[in-house]
C-alpha cells in the first residue's frame, strides 16, 4: 500500500486538536479541540464525471463546516452513531452532548448531562448503536440507550478507568485500566474476569493503555483466524487477539509512543499513531498493520504532537489530528487482483459469505464470472492465465494431526481451474510468465512450470517443479513430496531478510529482498547468476519486456532503474529518480518505455524522459500501443459495498502517451501528409494506425493506404480496395465507419439515407437483436419473419444467460415452443407448460418430452393428457403404474380394450416384492382393486411378525386390516355378480364350479384363498383377547383378565399353547380361581412342545402355590351355555353379554357351544362364617341364663330373707338377659330372611332378563 498527506485544514485560534472521528455513513468528519470547540466538516470528493478526474484523483471540496459550541473544557472523547446519525462528544468537566442533524442539515443539541465533575476518559457506542458506554476517570461507568434513557451503572474503584470498548455482539464490554489491567464485564456490567496479557512482561513496569478497538465484523472478514481485537499500550506494546480469550495472541512492538489505534472499515489494516522522540525532536508516524501484525507502511508527518486519527468509511482516506490541524491522507490499497486477455480479475469478501469472492471481469464483452475461494492469500497473472493462492486445512498422511497446507488454482480468464498445486508454505508473492508461475514465501521460492496455449489445442507441458532456500542459494531440489516437507521446515524458520518482490520473464526471474540485495536466476536451471545490492530499503521491482531494464521502488516511494545489461558492478540510471511512487508498468511493445503511478497521478516515462503528470485514481492493467488501460478498482469496491455486483465499462479509463496525443492534435492542425512525414521520424504501428483512422475519416484514400502498408494491415489494404467499389460519399462514410467499429456511427448514417434495411442488416450481422427489435418496431421493413428471428434471438440471449423467465416471454413472442419448453421447465412453472401442451397439434414431437417431465414431477392428470394426445397409452398406463395411480391406469386400459394390463399389474408387484416393497405391492394392489391379492401379502407379513418378537398391537392391526380387504373383496364380489346377473340370464352350474374353484388358487403371499376368506378375522380375535387379558391383569383385575384368557382356548391354532396357558394361570392365582389355576398347569405339563426343564418348573411352582391353598374358588365354565340362544364373545367387557348379536368383526356369528365363564355369586366363605357366629351368640347367652337360674334356685332353698331378696335381683337381670337374648336373635333372623329375600328376587330378575 501507499500512503500520502492530500489536504490541511487548520482549526480557528490555533487550538490544538485533541480527538477526531469520522462518520462512515454520512462522510461527517469531527474534530474536538482543547478549548471545548468542536467542528463537524464534510470533505466530499467527485463521484461521477470524468474518469480522470473521480475518487482520490478528483479534488476535494470542503462542503460543509460547522461549529458546535457547548464544551467549556478540552475535548475528552468523540463517538460517532452511525446507524441513527448521532455525534456525542465529551470533556475533561464530565459534560456529555449528543448532536443530531437537524432538518437544515446543521447539528442540534439532542441531549446534555453535566451533572458529573468527573473526567469522560472514554466512550464507545456498540455495533447497532442501540446502547453507549461512557466511563469516567474515576471508574463510574454508566449504559445509556439511544434514547436516552439509564440501562445500567457501576463504580468500579479498583483503578482509574481509561479505555472502554464492546465486543462485536454487544454482549461483553472491555474496561481498561490506567495501570494496565484489563477486566471483562457483560453488557449488565456483572464481572466476568480478566484479560490475559502477553504484550507485557513480568517484571516490566506497567504502561498506560493507548487504545482498545474491536473490529465489530460487519464488513467481513479477511480469513477466520483474522485477528479483530487490537490492545496497545503507549509504551508501544501491542497484541492482536480473535476473541476476549485467544489464547494465541500476536505480540509485537511499534517502537514509539502509541496515542491512537483504529482498524479500517473491513478489519484489514489497523492505523497505529504515535511520536518517537529523539533528543528534543518528535517524529510523528503512523504505522500501518495487517491482521496478523505484518508491517505494510508509515506514514511521517509533520508537527509537534499528534493526538489521534480516523478511517473513512471505504479506507481510502484517514484524518490524522496534529497540533491545531487535522491532515487527510490518500491510501492506495493493495487489492488482490490481476489483469490477463481483457479480464481484470479481483476479489474482496463481505459479511454474508465465509469466502473471497473472486471476479472475472472480461471489459471487452463486459461479462462476469464469479468464483468462490476460502482464506484468499494473492492472485497473479499474465497471458492466459491466473494464479490463485489460498490456504486451507488438509490431513496429513504421516500422522492424525492437521497440518497447515496451502494451494496454487491455475485458471483460464473464466475462472476454471486448470490445474492446482499444493504446497505447504504460505505463498505471498506470485509472479506469471507465459511458461512459469513463481511462487515465494519469505525465504521459499517455486517454480511451477504450467500449461500453454498454442492455437486452439492446449499442450501440456513436461511436469517442473523447483524449490529454492535463499538463505541457501544451494537448496534446489525437485518438487517430490519429501523435499517439499523438508523445503516446508526450512521455511518455518524466521529469516532476518525476507522477499519482498519477484519479477521474471520466461529465462530469467529476479528476488528482492528487503535488505535491497536483489538475486537474479536463470531459468529452467535455478541457479544463481548475480547478485545486486542496492543501498536501501526495496518495496517492488518490475522488469521490462525483454529483461534489460529493472525499476526498482524502496520504502520511501522512490523510483529508480537499474541498467541490466550494464557490466558489473550495477549502477542506477543516471539523471532518473521520482519521487512519491507506488507502482510501475512497463510497456508490452517499448523496451524503453513505462508508466509510472505517483501519488493520485499517472505519468509516462520513455528512456528517462518523463511526461507531465495527469489525475489518475485507478490501478493500471496494461501499457501496449502508447495507451494505459486503467481499472478503477476503488469505485469497483465501494459498488459491492452498495450491492451491486456486476461492474461496468464506466470502470475503465485509456490513457494516451504523450506521444500519441501529439499525433492527435497534429492531424487536427496539420495536413495528413506532413502528420505522416513527422511519423517517419519517430514511427510506430500505433501513430501509423490513428493515421490511417483519421485518414479515413476525411475520405484520404492515398494517406490511409501509405499508413496500413506501413503497418502490414492486408485487411487493411482490401477494405480500400472495396471502398472505392462505393459511388455515394454516404455509402462510403457508412463503410469506413463500420471498418472503424463505429456502429452507432453507421447506423446514424443508414437511418439518414432513410435505408432502415441497411441498418437492419448491420445490427443483424452484428447480433445486437436488442437494437434489431427496435428498428423492427421504427419502420415498415419489418415481417413476422424478421420480427420472429429477433424475439427468438433474444429469448437465446436471455437463456444462454440462465434468466429463464425473461428468455421465456420472447419464445412466447417467436412460436419458439420447444426453447418455451426448456425454459418453462427450468423455472417449475408447470402451469403455464400445461397451458403449452393444450396449444399443440395432436402428435406433437414436443408433447412427449412435457408428458415426461408432468411425469418426472408427479402429475399424473396432465401427463396423461399429454400422452393420449400423442397416442401413447401404454406409456400413459405405465406411467400411472409407476406414480400408484391404479383407478386412472385401469380406467385408461379399460376405455382403450388393453389387454395385458393384470400382466402389467402382477409383473410391477412382484418388482416391487424382490425390491422389499411388500407394503408398496399392498397399495398397489388395493388401489386396482384386487383386495385379495393385498390381502394375502399383508397376511403374509402378520404371519412373518408372528414368528417374531414384534410388538402385539402391531400385529393386532395388521391383521385387522386384513380383515378389511377381505371384506372389501367380498363387497367387490356381491356387486360384480349382481352386475353380471343383469346382463345374463342364469350362470351355467360349470361357472359356478369354476368360480368356487377360483378361490383355492394361491396368492401373492402364499396364503389359499379359501384360508384367507375362512379365518381372516379369527388372528385378530386371538390377539386382541391376549392384549385384553394383559391390560385387564395390569389394571388390578385379575378376575376379567382371566376370562378373557379363558376365551384364547378357542385359539390354540394361532397363539403358543405354552403363552395361553402361562396367562391363564397367572391370571386364575391371582384371583384364587385355584381349580382353574390347576387344570392350566396340568395343560403345560402335559403339552408335549414344552421341553422338560421347564416342565419341572412348571411341577415345582404348582407344587409350591398348592401346598399353602385350596381348591374352594370354582369357576362356572359353561354356565350361561344352552341350545336356544347364540352369545358373543366379550370384546370389551369382561363379563358375557347377551344382547350382542354379532363378534369382533361385527360380520360373523359365534356357534352355540361358545364357552362363556361366569363366578358363583353366593360366597360359601361368608355364610359359615354367620353360622358360626349365631351358633357362639345362642349358646353363650344360653349358658349365662342357665347359671342364673341355678344360683336363683339355690337361693330360693335357703328361705332366708336376705337371700330371697338376692334372689329377685338375679331374677330380675335373668329376665333382662333373656329379653335381649330374644329381641338381638329375632333381629339377626331378619337379616337373614331379609338376605335370602334379595337374592332370591335377584336371580328371578335375572333367570327372566336371559329367558328375553
Amino acid at each position: 500500500m501507499f500512503v500520502h498527506l492530500a489536504k490541511r485544514i487548520a482549526m480557528p485560534n490555533d487550538t490544538p486538536v485533541t480527538k477526531c472521528g469520522w462518520n462512515a455513513v454520512d462522510g461527517y468528519v469531527s474534530a474536538g479541540c482543547a478549548d471545548g470547540l468542536v467542528k463537524v466538516l464534510k470533505l466530499e470528493i467527485p463521484e461521477i464525471g470524468d474518469a480522470r478526474i473521480r475518487g482520490v484523483a478528483g479534488q476535494a471540496q470542503l462542503t460543509k463546516n460547522q461549529t458546535l459550541e457547548g464544551h467549556v473544557s478540552s475535548i475528552s472523547s468523540i463517538a460517532w452513531n452511525e446507524q441513527f446519525g448521532k455525534l456525542t462528544t465529551a470533556d475533561a468537566n464530565g459534560t456529555v452532548i449528543v448532536w443530531v442533524d437537524g432538518p437544515q442539515n446543521e447539528f442540534v443539541q439532542d441531549m446534555l448531562n453535566n451533572r458529573t465533575k468527573n473526567r469522560i476518559s472514554d466512550m464507545k457506542w456498540n455495533s447497532n448503536g442501540q446502547m453507549i458506554c461512557i466511563g469516567h476517570e474515576d471508574g463510574n461507568v454508566i449504559i445509556g440507550s439511544v434514547e436516552g434513557s439509564r440501562i445500567a451503572g457501576k463504580s468500579l474503584t479498583n483503578n482509574k478507568l481509561a479505555k472502554v470498548e464492546w465486543s462485536p455482539d454487544s454482549h461483553l464490554l472491555l474496561f481498561g485500566f490506567v495501570r494496565g489491567e484489563i477486566h471483562i464485564y457483560d453488557f449488565k456490567l456483572n464481572y466476568i474476569g480478566p484479560v490475559h496479557i502477553f504484550c507485557i512482561r513480568e517484571g516490566v513496569p506497567s504502561a498506560e493503555i493507548a487504545g482498545i478497538e474491536w473490529y465489530d465484523g460487519r464488513n467481513g472478514l479477511m480469513s477466520m483466524n483474522s485477528k479483530s481485537l487490537v490492545i496497545c499500550y503507549e509504551n508501544g506494546a501491542m497484541q492482536l487477539m480473535s476473541r476476549e480469550d485467544d489464547p494465541s495472541p500476536i505480540v509485537l512492538d511499534v517502537d514509539m509512543h502509541v496515542v491512537s489505534v483504529k482498524w479500517n472499515d473491513n478489519g484489514s489494516m489497523l492505523a497505529v499513531a504515535g511520536y518517537q522522540s529523539t533528543g528534543d525532536k518528535i517524529h510523528n508516524f503512523i504505522h500501518f498493520y495487517s491482521p496478523w501484525g505484518e508491517h505494510l507502511r508509515s506514514l511521517k508527518v509533520t508537527g509537534k504532537s499528534i493526538s489521534d486519527c480516523a478511517w473513512e468509511a471505504h479506507s481510502l482516506r484517514l484524518v490524522i489530528a496534529i497540533d491545531n490541524f487535522i491532515y487527510f491522507a490518500n491510501c492506495r490499497l493493495d487489492y488482490k487482483w490481476c489483469y490477463i486477455q481483457d479480464t481484470v480479475i479481483y476479489s474482496f469478501y463481505t459479511c454474508t459469505r465465509p469466502e473471497h469472492i473472486v471476479v472475472f471481469w472480461n471489459t471487452k464483452t463486459n461479462e462476469v464470472h464469479y468464483r468462490y475461494v476460502r482464506n484468499l492469500l494473492t492472485l497473479g497473472g499474465y497471458g492466459s492465465y491466473c494464479c490463485i493462492g489460498s490456504f486451507i486445512e488438509r490431513a496429513s498422511s504421516t500422522n492424525n494431526t492437521l497440518t497447515d497446507t496451502h494451494v496454487i488454482l491455475l485458471c483460464n480468464s473464466i475462472g476454471v481451474t486448470i490445474e492446482s498445486k499444493y504446497i505447504p508454505f504460505q505463498p505471498i508473492h506470485i509472479y506469471v510468465t507465459q511458461t512459469y508461475a513463481i511462487i515465494s514465501a519469505k525465504s521459499l521460492i517455486f517454480i511451477w512450470g504450467i500449461s500453454g496455449f498454442i492455437g486452439s489445442q492446449m499442450i501440456k507441458k513436461q511436469p517442473y517443479e523447483k524449490f529454492i532456500q535463499i538463505d541457501d542459494p544451494a537448496t534446489v531440489r525437485h518438487g517430490d513430496e519429501l523435499q517439499l516437507s523438508l523445503m516446508a521446515n526450512l521455511d518455518g524458520m524466521e529469516t532476518e531478510d525476507p522477499i519482498t518482490s519477484i519479477c521474471g520473464s520466461d529465462k530469467w526471474f529476479f528476488v528482492a529482498r528487503t535488505s535491497g540485495v536483489v538475486l537474479r536466476y536463470a531459468l529452467p536451471a535455478c541457479t544463481l547468476m548475480e547478485k545486486i545490492e542496492c543501498q536501501f530499503r526495496i518495496s517492488k521491482i518490475a522488469l521490462n519486456s525483454i529483461a534489460t531494464l529493472m525499476s526498482i521502488i524502496d520504502t520511501n516511494g522512490n523510483c529508480m532503474l537499474i541498467d541490466m545489461e550494464s557490466k558489473e558492478p550495477r549502477e542506477d540510471i543516471a539523471n532518473f529518480k521520482k519521487t512519491d511512487v507506488w507502482n510501475v508498468v512497463w510497456a508490452n511493445d517499448l523496451p524503453d518505455s513505462f508508466a509510472v503511478m505517483e501519488k493520485t497521478k499517472i505519468s509516462f516515462v520513455r528512456g528517462t524522459d518523463i511526461e507531465e503528470a495527469v489525475p489518475c485514481s485507478g490501478y493500471i492493467c496494461d501499457y501496449n500501443n502508447l495507451q494505459v488501460k486503467v481499472v478503477m478498482l476503488d469505485e469497483i469496491m465501494k459498488m459491492h459495498v452498495k450491492g451491486v455486483q456486476a461492474p461496468s465499462s464506466d470502470y475503465i479509463t485509456i490513457y494516451d502517451n504523450k506521444l500519441l496525443r501529439d499525433m492527435k492534435t497534429a492531424c487536427e492542425k496539420l495536413p495528413l501528409e506532413q502528420v505522416s512525414s513527422l511519423i517517419e521520424k519517430d514511427p510506430h504501428s500505433q501513430l501509423w494506425r490513428t493515421l490511417a483512422e483519421e485518414a479515413l475519416n476525411h475520405l484520404d484514400i492515398k494517406v490511409a493506404e501509405h499508413a496500413f502498408v506501413k503497418i502490414h494491415d492486408y485487411y487493411g489494404l482490401q477494405f480500400l480496395r472495396r471502398l472505392q467499389q462505393f459511388q455515394g460519399e454516404q455509402l462510403k462514410r457508412a463503410e469506413i465507419a463500420a471498418f472503424l467499429k463505429q456502429d452507432d456511427e453507421v447506423e446514424k448514417i443508414y437511418v439518414h439515407m432513410d435505408r432502415k434495411d441497411l441498418a437492419y442488416q448491420l445490427r443483424r450481422k452484428l447480433g445486437d437483436w436488442f437494437r434489431v427489435v427496435q428498428i423492427l418496431q421504427s419502420g415498415a421493413i419489418a415481417s413476422d419473419a424478421m420480427q420472429n428471428e429477433a424475439w427468438n434471438e433474444l429469448g437465446d440471449f436471455y437463456y444462454d444467460r440462465q434468466q429463464w423467465a425473461t428468455a421465456a416471454k420472447y419464445y412466447e413472442q417467436s412460436g419458439n415452443n420447444s426453447q418455451l419448453f426448456y425454459c418453462y421447465t427450468f423455472i417449475d412453472d408447470y402451469s403455464a407448460l400445461e397451458k403449452l401442451s393444450q396449444s399443440l397439434q395432436e402428435n406433437d414431437p414436443l408433447l412427449k418430452p412435457i408428458a415426461d417431465t408432468f411425469a418426472g414431477v408427479g402429475l399424473c392428470e396432465q401427463a396423461v393428457d399429454a400422452y393420449k394426445r400423442c397416442n401413447r397409452i401404454q406409456e400413459a398406463v405405465q406411467m400411472c403404474i409407476e406414480l400408484s395411480q391404479w383407478d386412472m391406469g385401469i380406467e385408461l386400459a379399460r376405455h382403450y380394450n388393453l389387454s395385458d394390463l393384470k400382466a402389467l399389474l402382477t409383473r410391477q408387484a412382484k418388482t416391487l416384492l424382490s425390491q422389499n416393497k411388500p407394503f408398496d405391492a399392498i397399495e398397489l394392489y388395493k388401489k386396482s382393486a384386487n383386495y385379495l391379492e393385498a390381502a394375502k401379502i399383508l397376511y403374509e407379513i402378520a404371519e412373518n411378525h408372528s414368528k417374531e418378537n414384534r410388538s402385539l398391537l402391531m400385529k393386532k392391526k395388521m391383521y385387522i386390516l386384513c380383515g378389511l380387504l377381505v371384506e372389501q373383496y367380498r363387497t367387490a364380489m356381491k356387486t360384480t355378480s349382481r352386475r353380471e346377473k343383469k346382463s345374463t340370464a342364469a350362470i351355467s352350474a360349470s361357472d359356478a364350479l369354476q368360480g368356487l374353484l377360483t378361490e383355492e388358487t394361491t396368492g401373492s403371499g402364499g396364503v389359499s384363498d379359501t384360508q384367507l376368506l375362512d379365518n381372516v378375522w379369527r388372528p385378530a380375535e386371538a390377539y386382541h383377547f391376549y392384549i385384553l387379558a394383559q391390560r385387564q391383569f395390569k389394571a388390578n383385575n385379575p378376575e376379567a383378565a382371566l376370562r378373557s384368557a379363558l376365551t384364547l382356548t378357542e385359539y390354540e391354532d394361532i397363539l403358543p399353547v405354552q403363552t395361553i396357558y402361562n396367562l391363564i394361570a397367572l391370571c386364575a392365582t391371582s384371583c384364587g380361581a385355584f381349580n382353574t389355576a390347576s387344570k392350566a398347569f396340568l395343560k403345560l405339563e402335559d403339552d408335549p412342545s414344552i421341553n422338560e426343564e421347564d416342565r419341572k418348573e412348571y411341577q415345582k411352582l404348582a407344587f409350591q402355590i398348592f401346598l399353602r391353598t385350596h381348591y374352594n374358588h370354582i369357576f362356572n365354565w359353561n354356565l350361561y351355555k344352552n341350545d336356544q340362544e347364540e352369545y358373543c364373545i366379550p370384546i370389551i367387557e369382561s363379563s358375557p353379554i347377551l344382547d350382542r348379536p354379532y363378534c369382533f368383526d361385527k360380520k360373523k356369528r359365534l356357534s352355540k357351544n361358545q364357552i362363556m365363564i361366569e363366578e358363583s355369586p353366593i360366597k360359601d366363605y361368608f355364610k359359615a362364617s354367620l353360622c358360626a357366629c349365631l351358633s357362639f351368640f345362642w349358646m353363650f347367652a344360653g349358658i349365662v341364663c342357665l347359671i342364673q337360674s341355678i344360683k336363683i334356685r339355690h337361693l330360693l332353698k335357703r328361705n332366708n330373707s336376705q337371700f330371697n331378696d338376692e334372689a329377685r335381683q338375679l331374677s330380675n337381670r335373668l329376665y333382662t338377659n333373656l329379653v335381649l337374648t330374644y329381641v338381638f336373635g329375632i333381629v339377626i333372623i331378619g337379616v337373614l330372611i331379609m338376605t335370602v329375600l334379595v337374592t332370591f328376587i335377584v336371580g328371578i330378575k335375572g333367570y327372566f332378563s336371559k329367558s328375553l
